[in-house]
């Protein structure tokens, strides 16, 4: 019997891998994301991820810290330490229930720190316009770990930029043939050729521009143009990040 939460890819293909996260779930006491960073929580979820996908191991399963961004920061019993974290999936991994591990909304040093537990990919927020967790992926290209940027366009929530509204973005689509979005995905994979893209849409429409980008391309000058209007500043906003 197929599980409500399985979705219409179930039985799920061989050559398709699930990839689900860990660190914060939905509190319905509250009406939102809060944070779940003890062990003995993430276990939990784990667990959870599984009954509901009716599958019995995670190809990757993300680790989400709470140690820095806007919303969410981790306090109390919630300021769990790394290494406490990693043992428990470690733990996992070992049991059969993971087949690998990532990290989410870490800075250079947690990623370093972490490599020995042989992290496959990071997911952090970035983007055309928010450059702020570059040193991340500067140390994912020399490891060769899969960069993996939530909120590749922006978000509507308030305080994070918006990149199909930027007019360099807005300028080079109207020259390359492209939708805005377009041009900021293109962008991402042209950073780095191990990004994987994970926009998300609940409109076919989208959905169709957003496979079409791998066809857009950016040239060197233009490349250049759309590197110049990058941050280095983290954004500023009263948000709740993935």
């Amino acid at each position: 019997m197929q599980s409500p939460d399985q979705g219409a890819l179930a039985p799920y293909p061989d050559r398709l891998l699930l990839v689900t996260k860990v660190g914060a779930t939905y509190d319905r006491s509250l009406g939102r994301l809060a944070l779940a960073q003890r062990p003995e929580q993430l276990r939990a979820e784990v667990e959870a991820n599984l009954t509901s996908l009716g599958v019995d191991s995670l190809a990757v399963v993300n680790l989400r810290r709470g140690d820095t961004g806007v919303g969410l920061i981790a306090s109390g019993d919630q300021s769990v330490d790394l290494d406490s974290q990693l043992a428990e999936l470690l733990a996992l991994r070992d049991a059969g229930k993971i087949g690998h591990i990532g990290l989410s909304n870490v800075d250079a040093d947690q990623l370093r720190a972490a490599l020995p537990a042989q992290i496959v990919c990071v997911q952090n927020a970035y983007s055309v316009l928010d450059r702020s967790a570059e040193p991340v992926l500067d140390l994912c290209r020399e490891t060769g770990i899969a960069w993996v940027p939530f909120f590749p366009l922006g978000s509507a929530f308030a305080g994070l930029p918006k990149v199909a509204e930027h007019p360099e973005v807005v300028a080079t689509a109207a020259a390359v043939g492209a939708t805005p979005a377009q041009v900021g995905l293109a962008w991402l994979l042209a950073h780095d050729e191990h990004t994987l893209l994970i926009p998300g849409t609940a409109d076919a429409e989208h959905l169709r521009e957003n496979l079409a980008v791998g066809r857009v391309h950016l040239d060197p000058e233009t490349i250049r143009r759309l590197d110049a209007i990058g941050s280095t500043e983290p954004p500023r906003g009263s948000i709740l990040t993935p």
